[in-house]
């Protein structure tokens, strides 16, 4: 006998689509399935968000790692930036922003001045990684790590430009500490988390033409405590009147260098730390534009001596000591160290300090304030005008003495200056 159809038994094949429809319907109570994690995203920019802040994607964890494709800021004073730790889009696009809050800023520069630049802020504390960034304003793609911070430590930063260093943003394999712009592990020794919980935005200034993707990973390329590594660097200086190059920190250029124990014991005996050197340099220092020359020892007359040259300027020699009265460097062994950095116009500033003079230590970065330093180029009036240019780049350091009557210990040389 024929079976009526719709008396037939279903197919397994059916009776899944029945139930699957049946809970359609009816709905499901039973515990949800984990979500896969959402590790990038991407947001697009079109020139109908110019000049406003655009809300950045979100993701399952915190950001790590953020490239920018196609930024670009033309050199009338316009920028783009990204500001992470908001809770709504800002109301102003400069000045300086909260505790818990960090920007990247690619400035077009102005004319005559300032100099395009590529910046960072933590907070109050803003840092920059090249003044002479001319390539925002044609265009140009960055990417950065960001490692959050704590209360006990400061967030990890560290930059690449594509085309720049042998970087290339789009290629993870090419992103390292030698090829960098700049590293950040300390923000004036501010410490605090960035608050990645918060929101994440994006601004172009109008009429940029630019339309750039912003994408966001929780993968950093280097790990905080290498980002760190990259900052600093050690040189053991040789017993001779020899012209000795200074190392270079694998990430970023010279900002704070720190000279130990340097000592003259002869009249007429000096060292010279050289900054803006061409190769194979012979005889004393000599000097040249955009080149610094820090000079001190024992004068001719058995007095301590210290100056500064930048350019073909040069301040007066200075006969400073330390809190105890001693003389630096002709009484004893002395510790010195100085910060090297643009002012706000991008030209170029020096801070000068010694171990205990003024209650400075060059060893605790912390005890290095302004109202500390020997000696500081913005608050020198008599000689101010040498300081009116940039530091010279894409040159060489050295450090030499003019004999052997003058010694040194290590020299320490880092890209994160103490206070400038």
């Amino acid at each position: 006998m024929k079976v009526p159809a719709f008396s037939r038994p279903l197919s397994r094949a059916l009776v899944a689509l029945s139930l699957s429809a049946f809970v359609a319907a009816c709905g499901d109570d039973s515990p949800a399935g984990p979500e896969t994690p959402l590790t990038e995203c991407s947001t697009n920019i079109t020139a109908a968000t110019d000049g406003s802040f655009v809300e950045l994607c979100q993701l399952s964890s915190p950001v790590r790692h953020v490239r920018i494709e196609n930024a670009k800021a033309g050199p009338t004073h316009a920028s783009a930036q990204v500001v992470f730790g908001f809770s709504a889009p800002p109301t102003v696009t400069s000045g300086a922003i909260a505790d818990g809050q960090f920007r990247v800023l690619l400035y077009g520069g102005g004319t005559p001045a300032p100099t395009p630049q590529l910046q960072a802020s933590f907070g109050a504390v803003d840092a920059t990684f090249d003044d002479n960034a001319t390539y925002i304003n044609s265009g140009a793609t960055v990417c950065f790590d960001l490692h959050d911070g704590s209360a006990t430590s400061a967030p990890a930063f560290v930059m690449w430009v594509s085309g720049q260093r042998g970087a290339d943003c789009a290629n993870r394999s090419t992103l390292t500490a030698a090829t960098a712009m700049g590293a950040r592990t300390e923000w004036r020794q501010t410490t605090g988390a960035v608050a990645k919980q918060l929101k994440a935005y994006f601004r172009q200034a109008a009429g940029s033409g630019a339309t750039p993707k912003i994408t966001l990973s929780t993968t950093a390329v280097l790990d905080a405590s290498a980002i760190a590594a990259a900052t600093t660097c050690t040189t053991t200086w040789a017993t001779n009147a020899d012209w000795q190059s200074l190392c270079v920190p694998a990430a970023g250029a010279a900002r704070h260098v720190r000279l130990n124990n340097v000592q003259s014991t002869a009249n007429n005996s000096y060292f010279y730390a050289v900054f803006g050197q061409d190769p194979s340099p012979t005889g004393n220092p000599v000097a040249s534009a955009g080149k610094l020359i820090i000079t001190g020892g024992r004068s001719s007359s058995g007095s301590s001596w210290t100056w500064f040259r930048f350019g073909a300027g040069s301040t007066t020699q200075f006969s400073y000591a330390t809190d105890a009265a001693s003389a630096l460097f002709t009484q004893a062994p002395n510790t010195v160290c100085f910060d090297m950095g643009p002012n706000a116009n991008g030209r170029a500033r020096l801070v000068f300090w010694a171990t205990g003079a003024k209650g400075a230590d060059c060893a605790v970065k912390s005890s290095l304030r302004l109202d500390r330093a020997l000696y500081d180029s913005a608050n020198d009036p008599t000689t101010a005008v040498i300081w009116d240019a940039a530091y010279l780049t894409g040159k060489l350091n050295f450090i030499k003495t003019n004999n052997t009557s003058v010694t040194l210990g290590a020299v320490v040389v880092t890209s994160e200056p103490a206070v400038l």
